[in-house]
C-alpha cells in the first residue's frame, strides 16, 4: 500500500511539471528571421546525428528517437511564430499527457517490474542471496527479527524458514534452528541443502553427536546430491564418530577436489585425512586402490603470462581423451592466484559418471587460463597441454607450465 501511495504521488508531481508549461499562454510575435534560425539549427542537429550514426557512436534506434524529437521540437518552435497570442499547447495535449504518462508508467512496470517474482521463484532466490550478501550490515539479532516479521506475513516461505534456521545456528539457539529447518524441509520436500542443515542442527542440539537421525538425514541428502560439499564433510564426521575410518576417509577424499578453490578448508580436510591415516596406516592403500587412476600434476604459469592476468582469473586443469569426445574426463577449477599448485586428477573429478578418467587409456592433460571464466576454450586463452598420458600407469608427477596463447 505504501508503495502505491508513493507511485501515485510521484506521478502527480511528474504531471504537474509537464502540464504547467502546456497550459501557459505564450505571448509575443515570432519573426521570420527567428523561424529561419530555428530551421538552420535543426538542420545542423540533423547533420550531427547523421555523422554520429555513420561513425557508429549511436545506433539506428537512438538516431530515430533523436530525429523524431528534433522534428517535434522544430514544429513546436515554428508554431509559436504563427500568431502573437497563441496557446502553445492545447487542452487536447494536456489530456494526452494526463492519460498517457500514468498509463505508460503502469504498463512499463507490469512488463519490467519486480512483481514478476510471483511468477518466477528464481527471482525470490536471487533477492534472498542479495539479502544474505548484505547481512554483515545488520546484526544477527536484527536479521532474525526481520526474517520473523517476513514469516508473519507469509508463513509458507520455505526460503525464509531456512534463513531463520541459519540465523538461529549463528546465535547458537539450536532448538529454534531445528524447528526452522524442519519447517523448511516440510515445505520443500527433501531439498539436499536443507537436509544437511537440519542434520547439523540436530547434532549441535545433541552436543555434536551426528549418529542416529542426523546421519540418516545425511545419507538421504547424499543420495540426492552425492557431490554436495557440506554433506560429504558431515558424513565423514559421522563415520569418524562411528569409528568407521575407511568410510570417513572415502567421504573426505571425495570432498577435497570440490573445495580446491578454498585453501583454508582444503588444509582442514587434509589434516582430518592425515589424522585417519595415522590411526590406520593401511587406509591410504586400501582406499587409493579402489579409486581408479590418479594423475598427479604440478601446475604453474610463466611469469610473462602471469603478469597479464589478475589473481582471480579462472584456471581450468583437466584431462581429456586422446581419441574420443572433447568434453573433459576430469576437471578442477582454480584461480590464477593459487598457482603454483600440486593436485591430483581422478575419477572423483569427473563431470559425468559415464565419462571418467578410467574409461580411456590415453589422455591429454592440460591447464588453461580463461579470462572470460568460460569452460569452453576461446581465442586469447593461456594454456599448456601434455599428450599421450597413460591413465592407468601415469608418471609420478607431470609438470604443467602455462606458456602458450590460443
Amino acid at each position: 500500500m505504501i508503495f502505491w501511495i508513493a507511485v501515485i504521488g510521484l506521478l502527480a508531481l511528474a504531471l504537474a511539471i509537464l502540464l504547467l508549461p502546456l497550459m501557459r499562454t505564450v505571448h509575443g510575435q515570432q519573426t521570420d528571421q527567428r523561424q529561419q534560425q530555428n530551421i538552420q539549427i535543426a538542420r545542423e542537429k540533423k547533420q550531427l546525428l547523421e555523422a554520429q550514426l555513420a561513425e557508429g557512436e549511436i545506433d539506428q534506434s537512438t538516431y530515430d528517437s533523436a530525429y523524431i524529437d528534433l522534428q517535434t521540437s522544430l514544429a513546436l518552435e515554428l508554431r509559436r511564430g504563427e500568431a502573437d497570442n497563441e496557446k502553445s499547447r492545447g487542452k487536447w495535449m494536456a489530456m494526452v499527457v494526463l492519460l498517457a504518462i500514468p498509463a505508460a508508467s503502469v504498463l512499463l512496470y507490469l512488463v519490467f517490474g519486480e512483481y514478476r517474482v510471483i511468477e518466477n521463484p528464481q527471482l525470490v532466490r536471487a533477492a534472498l542471496q542479495q539479502q544474505a550478501a548484505a547481512a554483515p550490515q545488520m546484526s544477527v539479532e536484527e536479521m532474525g527479527e526481520a526474517i520473523k516479521q517476513r514469516l508473519q506475513e507469509n508463513p509458507e516461505d520455505a526460503e525464509a524458514w531456512f534463513m531463520l534456521g541459519r540465523t538461529m545456528m549463528a546465535r547458537q539457539k539450536f532448538d529454534q534452528a531445528v524447528t526452522a529447518f524442519q519447517r523448511s524441509n516440510d515445505l520443500l520436500a527433501d531439498e539436499p541443502g536443507i537436509l544437511f542443515a537440519l542434520a547439523d542442527a540436530l547434532a549441535m542440539q545433541n552436543n555434536g553427536n551426528l549418529l542416529g537421525e542426523p546421519e540418516a538425514l545425511l545419507h538421504r541428502g547424499l543420495e540426492l546430491a552425492p557431490r554436495f560439499p557440506n554433506g560429504l564433510w558431515l558424513a565423514g564426521m559421522a563415520a569418524e564418530q562411528r569409528r568407521d575410518y575407511q568410510a570417513a576417509h572415502r567421504y573426505w577424499t571425495q570432498l577435497l577436489p570440490l573445495i580446491a578453490d578454498n585453501a583454508e578448508s582444503t588444509r582442514e580436510i587434509q589434516d582430518l585425512i592425515a589424522m585417519l591415516e595415522e590411526r590406520d596406516p593401511e587406509l591410504t592403500t586400501s582406499v587409493t586402490n579402489g579409486s581408479g587412476p590418479r594423475i598427479r600434476l604440478q601446475v604453474d604459469i610463466s611469469p610473462e603470462l602471469k603478469a597479464k592476468a589478475g589473481p582471480d582469473t579462472i584456471v581450468f586443469v583437466y584431462a581429456k581423451a586422446m581419441q574420443g569426445p572433447p568434453m573433459p574426463l576430469a576437471v578442477r577449477k582454480l584461480k590464477l592466484g593459487d598457482l603454483p599448485v600440486t593436485l591430483t586428477l581422478s575419477d572423483d573429478d569427473a563431470m559425468m559418471p559415464s565419462m571418467k578418467l578410467s574409461s580411456f587409456d590415453q589422455v591429454i592433460v592440460g591447464a588453461r587460463v580463461s579470462s572470460s571464466g568460460n569452460p569452453v576454450a576461446q581465442s586469447g586463452d593461456f594454456y599448456t597441454e601434455v599428450e599421450a598420458v597413460d591413465s592407468s600407469q601415469p608418471p609420478a608427477q607431470i609438470d604443467l607450465t602455462i606458456d602458450q596463447i590460443k
